[in-house]
């Protein structure tokens, strides 16, 4: 009888773990299918900033502020009574047209260099996650690296190949390293909520950033070249340079309510401020100058340097196929001494020098656009997809 009752139970339960199996077997797809993903070139991020970032509305805004702001001044001051520039008040009114006339100058020269600006923005913030997504995985890679090593490392201490101390260093590790690599997913994380933040997207939304920079070295002008062109070229020194101008545009009138000696001092501050504007650009341009020539130094070393770990690699994996060498080492064990560490040092050294090129893609940004030159270029980057697809 108690067998009949089992026998009508498990009848009865069937259902309901097959239910239960098939549940736990779609939740992991629903849960991908559900999470916000799509792939992202740089022409394709681009493309979304220049749709729905507000600072090109907003710049053409206030070009069209701008000249409606200097049509109005123009009417103010199209009839002065003769004689009539004697009066403080119609001076005023004047000068109040100058000013408009070079807030419209800086208005549209803005607007014009608002895309380059924003440009390099969503560069410095792609490049930025490009790289913190290259140290995740190079951490996630070392920890999962520490893991078989502690595999080998628990059979090793049963034969008494290892000691308990040496287990618990390696246990260490793997806790050091959980730690670091959560700490990578988390900066990741802040990384694509910045360009998620200039692409006009929600937090949730987690691109896969698939374009990868390919350029090794940026062609330039001689330092002093260069220097005076950024001077030439910077915002903050022509909007500086405007503001002086408006101070010293005042300074032939009689304004009402400013003394002499304070429209003096005015134009004293604007001056100050326009130095200051032309030292922080130059001590900018240089420093990135000098940080772009340390960059093509070090992409040169790390892409030696990863052509060897690719060659070792090939040479450990030939040994491997012929029983030479191990799959995994024993923890600690120094050099290339199995295949796990091979392809572990390869990875690593592909990863760093993608960050490095990402590195100087980005610092070439900056470059461009302090200095007046094109900030994207299509060809400092990997292919996009239609095109890959076309030349087949």
């Amino acid at each position: 009888m108690g067998g009949g009752i089992i026998t009508r139970l498990l009848k009865k339960l069937t259902p309901l773990l097959l239910l239960a199996f098939v549940a736990v077997a779609i939740m992991p797809e629903t849960a991908i299918a559900q999470e916000n993903t799509s792939a992202l070139t740089m022409q394709q991020a681009l493309d979304m900033a220049y749709k729905h970032n507000p600072d090109l509305r907003k710049a053409q805004l206030e070009l069209d502020k701008a000249q409606i702001n200097r049509d109005d001044a123009a009417k103010a001051v199209s009839y002065i009574p003769t004689g009539g520039l004697v009066y403080p008040e119609i001076q005023q009114g004047y000068n109040l047209f100058q000013q408009a006339e070079i807030g419209l100058k800086v208005a549209k020269r803005t607007a014009a260099t608002e895309k380059d600006r924003l440009s390099k923005d969503i560069i410095n913030a792609y490049t930025t996650a490009l790289k913190n997504y290259n140290t995740m995985e190079t951490t996630r890679l070392t920890l999962e690296d520490l893991k078989q090593q502690l595999s080998v490392a628990n059979i090793a201490m049963q034969t008494g190949m290892m000691s308990e101390y040496d287990l618990t260093s390696v246990q260490s590790g793997i806790r050091q390293a959980e730690k670091g690599y959560q700490a990578s997913q988390a900066q990741y994380d802040a990384s694509l909520a910045a360009l998620a933040a200039l692409l006009g997207q929600g937090s949730d939304w987690k691109p896969e950033l698939t374009s990868q920079a390919v350029l090794t070295e940026y062609q330039r002008n001689d330092l002093a070249i260069e220097l005076s062109r950024g001077v030439e070229q910077s915002s903050a020194v022509w909007q500086s340079q405007a503001q002086l101008d408006i101070e010293k545009s005042k300074e032939t009138w009689v304004m009402p309510n400013i003394s002499s000696d304070m429209q003096s001092i005015n134009t004293g501050t604007a001056e100050m401020t326009l130095e200051q504007a032309k030292i922080a650009t130059k001590s900018a341009i240089e420093q990135l100058y000098y940080g772009i020539d340390a960059t093509e130094g070090q992409i040169a070393a790390a892409e030696a340097a990863n052509e060897q770990a690719q060659r070792d690699l090939e040479v450990t994996q030939l040994k491997y196929d012929v029983g030479l060498t191990p799959k995994y080492s024993m923890p600690g064990a120094s050099g290339l001494s199995s295949l796990a560490a091979a392809t572990l040092a390869a990875q690593k050294a592909q990863y760093n020098l993608d960050s490095l090129q990402a590195s100087l893609a980005g610092m070439k940004a900056q470059f461009a656009y302090l200095t007046g030159q094109t900030v994207y270029d299509a060809g400092d980057w990997t292919p996009e997809p239609q095109a890959v697809a076309a030349n087949k």
